[in-house]
């Protein structure tokens, strides 16, 4: 399964800094009125904050920290709250979509115990999850990935120890977040049209800048030029009768 990439990773950054922008501009308010149990609250629901401010790069790291972590618990209940949180709302016609990505994922990290032999893990996957992808035709046969001595040589195997497979993967489930953001993202609440609107006339703030010292340049060089076709035009008297003169004279 692979997405086409999409263009909308400036968006989701911009989106996600005008998040960051917001979020601090309110701490700093919450501070300035002192009210410190407000900011802890505020602070606490931050550090939770699952959807990550709406950054869908951050939501990618949080995943591959469970994964590097060999959480199987975080993961599964992070991956749950996607669930319910985003993919819940989208139309049914899409949910094989979802169902694909999730087996994608935890694949990932079936490969990732195996690569980092930690075969210990490799087995609790399979142990904990035996009762829920017995019936799954598509993990059939990864049942007997921990009793193989070089799984990824196996042509059934080895793509998923790729690097292209994992890029891949993390490229397309990065692109289907962005989209979803996009598309089900709740109206802009006023303090972000706020921030939006100073970011638009900082730039502007910024290009007037540029266009000024482009002129002052301009006019500069327009005064020097001017300047050195005077000298040229306006010579001592004795040279411009040069040609008069013989050569003793000169």
């Amino acid at each position: 399964m692979q997405f086409e990439e999409v263009n909308d990773c400036n968006d989701d950054l911009c989106m996600g800094s005008a998040v960051e922008r917001t979020d601090e501009h309110v701490r700093e308010y919450l501070i300035y009125r002192g009210f410190t149990g407000t900011l802890k609250h505020l602070d606490s629901d931050m550090k939770a904050d699952k959807e990550k401010g709406f950054r869908v790069d951050k939501i990618i790291d949080q995943l591959q920290l469970f994964i590097q972590t060999f959480d199987l618990n975080g993961l599964k209940d992070y991956w749950g709250y996607l669930d319910r949180r985003l993919f819940c709302r989208l139309e049914d016609i899409y949910r094989p979509t979802v169902s694909k990505l999730r087996t994608s994922l935890f694949r990932y990290y079936v490969v990732y115990t195996v690569q980092l032999k930690n075969i210990e893990k490799t087995q609790e996957f399979f142990q904990r999850q035996a009762q829920e992808l017995q019936g799954q035709p598509e993990w059939r046969d990864w049942f007997i990935l921990p009793f193989m001595p070089a799984p990824e040589q196996n042509p059934l195997f080895s793509p998923y120890f790729s690097r292209q497979w994992s890029d891949t993967f993390l490229v397309s489930l990065h692109n289907f977040l962005s989209v979803l953001f996009q598309c089900i993202k709740p109206p802009q609440p006023v303090l972000l049209s706020f921030d939006s609107e100073v970011q638009r006339t900082t730039c502007l703030q910024e290009e007037n800048d540029q266009l000024r010292h482009m002129l002052f340049s301009l006019q500069g060089e327009a005064k020097l030029k001017k300047q050195e076709e005077m000298v040229h035009h306006k010579l001592p008297p004795y040279v411009q009768n040069m040609d008069r003169l013989g050569d003793t004279e000169l």
